[in-house]
């Protein structure tokens, strides 16, 4: 009966090197089932880190970190492509509008690490690529738009990783 820990969509597979997503041809900001895995943000202080072995295919691909209240207020971070060109990006959406915090042209040999922190409501989207030294992109931002007070709802945030094939978060 574990039936109920699993994802009600088929996306995820566990491998050798660690979790697989397949990503759907779906947005975040969707009424649609996402590729997405989820941790309930339990404190105020707080760092999640992950590692990420991927390079995206097109335009279209991107995988990383979302922070979630609801599909129209979150952040996603996460890698894609322009061109030939690698970016990592950070897109914040309020109200259902999305704009670009930064992005930043990246070159990697290595699995990228990706990682948000917050102490209170500053949160901070860092990578790196090298393994070890992480890089800050776009400072220090408010997590207000994650708070029940701002979004509304009553789920809270949601930390989570991310994967779509549908992107719309495109580096400046």
């Amino acid at each position: 009966m574990d039936w109920f820990k699993r994802p009600r969509e088929a996306f995820v597979a566990s491998t050798k090197k660690g979790l697989k997503i397949n990503p759907f041809p779906v947005n975040i900001k969707e009424l649609k089932p996402t590729s997405t895995l989820f941790h309930r943000q339990q404190h105020n202080n707080f760092s999640y880190t992950t590692t990420l072995e991927y390079k995206p295919a097109s335009e279209k691909d991107l995988a990383g970190i979302v922070a979630l209240q609801s599909e129209a207020f979150n952040y996603v971070f996460g890698v894609t492509r322009k061109g030939k060109d690698f970016y990592i990006v950070l897109q914040r959406t309020e109200k259902g509008q999305s704009e670009i915090i930064a992005s930043s042209k990246i070159d990697f040999k290595k699995p990228i690490r990706l990682q948000v922190e917050a102490d209170g409501d500053n949160y901070k989207f860092n990578y790196a690529t090298n393994g070890t030294d992480f890089v800050n992109l776009g400072g220090t931002v408010s997590g207000d738009i994650l708070s029940t007070n701002v979004a509304g709802g009553f789920t809270g945030t949601l930390l989570g990783l991310y994967a779509t094939s549908a992107n719309d978060a495109h580096p400046q």
